[in-house]
C-alpha cells in the first residue's frame, strides 16, 4: 500500500502527457493541397483549405490525413484569403480582392450573400461558443493596414467591436473559444495569441516559416505554412491563460515510500 502514491504519479504524469503537449508542439502534418495555403476553417468533421492563385480554389479536407474530399472555386473573387465556419454549414469567405465577406455553402461555394468589411479582410473566424462553429454570432475579420482585428454583424457586417494588433500582417486568423484569444500568424514564424483587449497573451513558434493559415478546433490550431507547403496541428491547450504552463500538468512533485 505505501507505493500506490508513486504509482498515481506516475500515471497522472503519463496520461496528461498524452492529451496535453505544450502550446505549439507538432501533433501531425500533411503535404497541402496546392501551392499557396492562406485561409483554413474546422467543421466537425473537414478542414477547409484555400489554395491562392490565378484560381483560387478552396478544399475540403480530412483533418487527420489531408485527404481531399472536393474542392470549388472561388468564382466571385480570385483573391480570397480569409476563411472561417460556422454552424450549418456555412463557409465565411474573405476576399481582399474586393473587401467583401461572402457566406457560402461550404459544399459546394453557392453564394447566400456578401456584405463590404470595410477593409481587405485578409482574416477571418467565427466569433463562437464551441467547436466547429457552434454558437456563433459574429464573424471576426482582420487587416494589416490598420492592423486591427473587427467582429462584424453576420448580416449586414456593420462593425460590433474591434481591437488594435501589434504585429500587422496579412495573414488569416482563428478563434480559441475556450482562451477566448485570436491567433494570428507573422514572419517569419512565430503566431501570437491576442485577448479582445488587443494585448498578446500567448505565442509560439510555428513548426514552418509563413503560417498563413490557421484553424482551431478541440484544443489544436492547423497550421498552414506556405513556404513548406505543409499544413501542421499543433496542440493549443485550453487554460493557456491561466497563468499554469501546460506543461507542469501532472508533473510528480514529490514520491512516497
Amino acid at each position: 500500500m505505501r507505493t500506490m502514491p508513486f504509482i498515481l504519479a506516475v500515471l497522472t504524469t503519463t496520461a496528461v502527457t498524452t492529451c496535453f503537449g505544450r502550446l505549439g508542439d507538432v501533433k501531425n502534418s500533411f503535404p497541402a493541397p496546392g501551392k499557396q495555403v492562406r485561409g483554413m476553417a474546422r467543421s466537425g468533421i473537414r478542414l477547409f483549405v484555400i489554395d491562392y492563385g490565378s484560381s483560387t480554389r478552396i478544399y475540403r479536407l480530412s483533418p487527420a490525413t489531408g485527404s481531399s474530399y472536393g474542392s470549388w472555386t472561388t468564382s466571385f473573387s480570385n483573391k480570397c484569403s480569409g476563411l472561417a465556419f460556422s454552424e450549418g454549414g456555412v463557409l465565411w469567405v474573405g476576399c481582399d480582392g474586393d473587401g467583401r465577406v461572402y457566406k457560402c455553402k461550404a459544399l459546394t461555394g453557392s453564394v447566400y450573400y456578401r456584405w463590404d468589411a470595410g477593409h481587405e479582410p485578409y482574416g477571418v473566424a467565427p466569433y463562437c461558443t464551441g467547436d466547429g462553429g457552434i454558437g456563433t454570432t459574429a464573424v471576426f475579420t482582420s487587416d494589416s493596414a490598420p492592423s486591427l482585428c473587427w467582429r462584424h454583424n453576420m448580416t449586414n457586417g456593420s462593425v460590433l467591436s474591434s481591437f488594435g494588433l501589434a504585429n500587422a500582417s496579412t495573414f488569416d486568423i482563428a478563434w480559441d473559444h475556450r482562451n477566448k484569444l485570436i491567433w494570428k500568424g507573422y514572419l517569419p514564424n512565430v503566431v501570437y495569441g491576442y485577448n479582445t483587449a488587443g494585448s498578446v497573451a500567448a505565442s509560439f513558434t510555428a513548426p514552418g516559416h509563413s503560417p498563413r493559415g490557421l484553424a482551431y478546433y478541440g484544443q489544436y490550431l492547423w497550421v498552414g505554412c506556405d513556404t513548406t507547403d505543409r499544413i501542421y496541428q499543433v496542440h493549443c491547450p485550453g487554460d493557456i491563460t491561466s497563468g499554469v504552463s501546460p506543461a507542469s500538468f501532472g508533473e510528480v512533485k514529490a514520491l512516497f515510500r
